[in-house]
């Protein structure tokens, strides 16, 4: 009789151990996170985030801004969007998705004292961190030191120069919108570039480990890579045009309909964080919190020449640009 109820209170306990774990696993909640930015780098962040909130699970589904717009409207179209949260180079798509009211709306603790700038309507939006695009070159490559993007078209580095393609990356779209609408620039910059036979790659990583490596000369690349890669030793400089660089915004916000909106905003709490801003600026980038400072080898914010675009011009000739620009280099 002992060893009945010695097996009934072994049995018992395993049921009791069982449902606890699988309330414990139904109490995570997953947050879907879509964004272009650096699968590693982001991987980390989120790393450390679901350390501190252990009841929460961040799943990243990583691509280049306009797959990330493509899945996103064909999950809408389907009636089932996934993801909770964005976080990419378009902020045109921004601005269109919180005119259409589905951004949801959040004032984060941790914004306070954040330049307005990187608040978006009213909180529908946010700058966590800024990138810019620049012009990197191999320093065994390149004797003479470049210093505009008129540079690019030098004789000298025919078949040597290379930048994302902007119908794949949205910084890279960003930025030739940027150079058409320059008056100093234009058009008439890609023409130059395409007789010196620009090449393309699909993400600024491949331009920042292809210039590191010599199989470019120069490239038009964001400043956070070029700036890690010369800081590891590759031999590579980092050029901020006298034209001024692109700054890139980069937004992230939270779905209007997200099915974990508050787990969400925990996520977006912990990217404004002052913790994580200091993990931004060891990670390469420029937080958008001044008090952390810069990373090693970057400028002073307030000494960075920044080239103006206009966001409207972006949104009213987007497909224009687009359609041009795959014209002349003939890339989709």
């Amino acid at each position: 009789m002992k060893k009945f109820f010695t097996a009934v209170l072994l049995i018992f306990s395993i049921l009791v151990m069982t449902a606890c774990g699988s309330k414990n696993s139904g109490d995570q909640v997953t947050v879907h996170l879509y964004t272009s930015e650096s699968q590693d780098l982001v991987g980390e962040m989120m790393k450390e985030f679901e350390k501190n909130n252990p009841g929460i699970k961040v799943e990243i589904f990583r691509t280049g801004t306009e797959k990330v717009i493509a899945k996103l409207e064909a999950e809408e179209d389907a009636g089932e969007v996934v993801a909770d949260m964005i976080w990419f180079a378009d902020i045109d798509y921004f601005d269109t998705l919180a005119k259409e009211g589905k951004l949801e709306e959040y004032k984060s603790p941790n914004a306070e004292g954040i330049d307005e700038k990187f608040i978006y309507d009213g909180g529908k939006y946010y700058e966590v961190r800024q990138i810019f695009n620049i012009i990197a070159y191999n320093t065994t490559k390149v004797t003479t030191p470049l210093k505009s993007w008129q540079d690019l078209k030098n004789a000298d580095l025919k078949g040597k120069v290379a930048m994302a393609n902007p119908n794949y990356s949205g910084a890279a779209f960003l930025t030739l919108g940027a150079f058409v609408a320059n008056d100093n620039l234009g058009w008439e910059l890609f023409e130059g570039l395409k007789a010196n036979d620009l090449k393309f790659e699909e993400s600024n990583g491949n331009l920042s480990s292809k210039v590191s490596s010599g199989e470019y000369s120069a490239v038009s690349v964001v400043d956070f890579m070029v700036r890690n890669a010369k800081n590891e030793g590759a031999p590579v400089m980092d050029v901020w045009p006298e034209e001024g660089a692109v700054l890139i915004p980069t937004p992230i916000g939270i779905l209007k309909d997200a099915k974990q909106k508050e787990a969400a905003k925990k996520v977006l709490d912990y990217l404004l964080s002052k913790e994580n801003q200091e993990l931004f600026k060891k990670q390469g980038y420029i937080p958008v919190n001044k008090e952390v400072g810069v990373p090693d080898g970057a400028p002073n914010v307030d000494d960075i020449k920044i080239m103006e675009f206009d966001v409207n011009f972006m949104k009213e000739n987007r497909e224009s640009l687009k359609s041009k620009f795959g014209q002349m280099f003939n890339v989709q």
